[in-house]
């Protein structure tokens, strides 16, 4: 058994997916224990729901400066604030380019670094010389799909495309079997009542076309659950344009709610759209947990043709790929019509391969070895 430091930065272990299922699948040969920043900055100690132990460090550097600047401050910061409590860890699994320090001045393979997101810090000539360092160092550099490994290969910035690997974001089984209700679900099936509905999620962020989507999910006729925060500006526009009348009967916002919340609103629905803007590479290959809970829960889904989504929806029929990247109303319109039409032939298609979504310990436990 080794022990096994996890280091992150989140806006809460209980919202981050991604960290929740690896740790879960490490934990059941290793002793894990995490190390993280919080988005509130707090200091605390505990146990998460899903029985890791962890301390969260509290950064000045953080009440000092505006959360998107002097970056290498705070990771300075958090570095020398936890390095010495590393040392017990046989094993360091890095979150994000945030925590890139640790693998840089660390000894050589003691260190797996995560990359949520393709690190857009290490694009000039002068910082790919200290990617290539760390490539160097690490046990593993982890990616969040093969499309967003080629392309760092492709520009250079892999150098030894051994030493890299990806874990696709696929749901869990302790997700996939989830009976845990948040406080609105009572309420969200009494608004619904026996009524088809579809499902969102992710639409915290411009990038993802919330304003463009909910006018669609308005106009449609079709009732819709909301999970998770909206951009507010998007949200501000949305609700200038239509009445609170009209809102309150056609959507259910149920703000954020923790992961394994989330089982019991897609279960029941009909369908879902997840789309990207083209703004920038991580939004082009993306990798949304939301459309892999939903295809593997059996749910048919409308997505934007950023090309991770566009290939594994089209060649294999589970849903509708659009001719843009979600930008156009009416055409969301007319695919969810369309969708309406041929629902029969994509429910059947994604219930015969759901179980090829789906998270598995072996994949993440080998990266250890």
């Amino acid at each position: 058994m080794k022990t096994i430091y996890v280091l992150a930065k989140s806006i809460g272990l209980e919202y981050d997916d991604r960290i929740r299922k690896e740790c879960i699948s490490l934990k059941k040969k290793n002793k894990v224990k995490i190390l993280v920043v919080l988005d509130s900055n707090e200091s605390k100690k505990g146990f998460t729901s899903f029985g890791v132990e962890y301390c969260s460090i509290s950064l000045k550097s953080r009440e000092l400066f505006p959360s998107s600047r002097f970056l290498i401050i705070k990771a300075l910061e958090f570095y020398f604030k936890t390095y010495r409590l590393l040392r017990e860890a046989d094993i360091v699994w890095a979150h994000e380019e945030y925590t890139f320090l640790f693998p840089l001045l660390s000894e050589k393979n003691q260190y797996i670094w995560d990359l949520h997101e393709i690190p857009k810090f290490f694009q000039p000539l002068y910082m790919k010389r200290i990617f290539h360092i760390i490539e160097n160092k690490s046990i593993k550099i982890l990616h969040a799909n093969k499309a967003r490994m080629d392309y760092l290969h492709s520009i250079g910035l892999i150098r030894d495309i051994q030493k890299h690997d990806f874990i696709n974001n696929y749901p869990d089984k302790l997700f996939l079997s989830s009976k845990s209700e948040d406080k609105n679900l009572k309420k969200f099936k009494e608004w619904v009542k026996d009524e088809e509905y579809i499902y969102l999620q992710g639409l915290s962020l411009s990038q993802r076309n919330p304003l463009v989507t909910l006018q669609a999910i308005i106009e449609c006729g079709i009732k819709t659950v909301v999970v998770g925060n909206v951009d507010k500006t998007a949200l501000q526009s949305f609700k200038k344009k239509y009445s609170e009348n009209k809102i309150n009967s056609m959507i259910f916002f149920t703000g954020q709610i923790n992961q394994l919340d989330i089982t019991q609103y897609i279960k029941n629905c009909k369908f879902s759209i997840i789309t990207y803007d083209s703004s920038s590479i991580n939004q082009i290959y993306c990798e949304p947990n939301r459309l892999y809970q939903a295809l593997s829960m059996g749910k048919p889904v409308i997505v934007s043709k950023n090309p991770t989504m566009k290939n594994l929806i089209q060649n294999n029929c589970y849903g509708i790929v659009l001719d843009d990247y979600g930008e156009n109303k009416l055409t969301l319109l007319d695919s969810i019509d369309l969708m309406e039409k041929n629902y029969s032939k994509f429910f059947n298609k994604i219930n015969i391969h759901k179980d090829n979504f789906i998270w598995k310990d072996k994949l993440v436990n080998e990266k250890i070895q």
